[in-house]
């Protein structure tokens, strides 16, 4: 056993204390030293507002959610290993520019795959059973970013699983993506909006995810299911109206007080 459970345990420990470390320097430095500062970006929350008692609920979920992450790239390791799945260790044979396609598409797979997943446990039973330990967090932070029930932990991260197993992977290339879901998830999580304001009227950027788009959402505990992109919501109808408008809101006039 100890064959896998110290490889594990490594793994889990080191990503844990990574993990952690960044989310507390991102917490600290905006919610502590920049609270007076960025006030006027707050992204405010309706009802409960962040405590110690939601902090204890989400470092209690992110440690299983961690957990069950290290096992499913032990699993992919242990696929590679009998010749399931085909990874290699540099950018690939196509050099930079196909690791960086490869990044695109991994990125683009999983904002479709979250928003099917994110969808489906908005129906009435999952959520209760499973998604609502998610949107306990109304009032969003960084602590907030992977706070999810073991299942929906599983369900979000197992889009790996598939892409291994059909598409050959860098190595490389599946660590920077990795890396952006992470920067990602902290930034829609964050409960302050830092992009500009022209933001949302750049051509492509105003596609993307941003802090209102996501607490919009456990806000109104509808709409806005996407992870990366606005793509999907717009395509499928479930962006939610006041999108654009709370975001521009989100934003102090120029010359006002922060």
């Amino acid at each position: 056993m100890t064959d896998w459970i110290l490889p594990f345990l490594a793994a889990y420990i080191g990503q844990s204390l990574g993990f952690l470390a960044v989310v507390s320097v991102v917490f600290f430095v905006v919610w502590r030293l920049g609270a007076g500062r960025l006030a006027g970006r707050r992204i405010r929350a309706r009802g409960r507002t962040f405590d110690g008692a939601q902090l204890r609920h989400e470092l209690k979920h992110t440690a299983v959610v961690l957990a069950i992450g290290t096992a499913q790239l032990l699993l992919i390791n242990a696929l590679n290993d009998r010749g399931w799945t085909q990874l290699s260790q540099d950018w690939g044979p196509w050099g930079a520019m196909g690791a960086a396609l490869t990044v695109v598409g991994l990125v683009l797979f999983n904002d479709l795959w979250f928003y099917s997943v994110h969808r489906v446990l908005h129906t009435p039973w999952l959520f209760r059973r499973v998604h609502a330990v998610h949107h306990r967090s109304a009032d969003v932070n960084p602590f907030s970013s992977y706070s999810f029930h073991a299942v929906e932990g599983a369900l979000l991260t197992a889009w790996l699983i598939p892409a291994a197993l059909l598409v050959p992977l860098s190595m490389p290339a599946l660590m920077v993506t990795q890396l952006i879901g992470t920067a990602n998830n902290l930034m829609a999580h964050l409960g302050y909006e830092l992009l500009p304001v022209w933001w949302i009227r750049a051509p492509g950027l105003r596609w993307t995810n941003t802090a209102t788009f996501h607490s919009l959402h456990h806000t109104q505990l509808k709409g806005n299911y996407g992870l990366f992109t606005r793509l999907w919501d717009r395509l499928l109808g479930t962006e939610l109206s006041g999108y654009e408008a709370a975001f521009v809101e989100a934003h102090p006039p120029e010359g006002a007080a922060p």
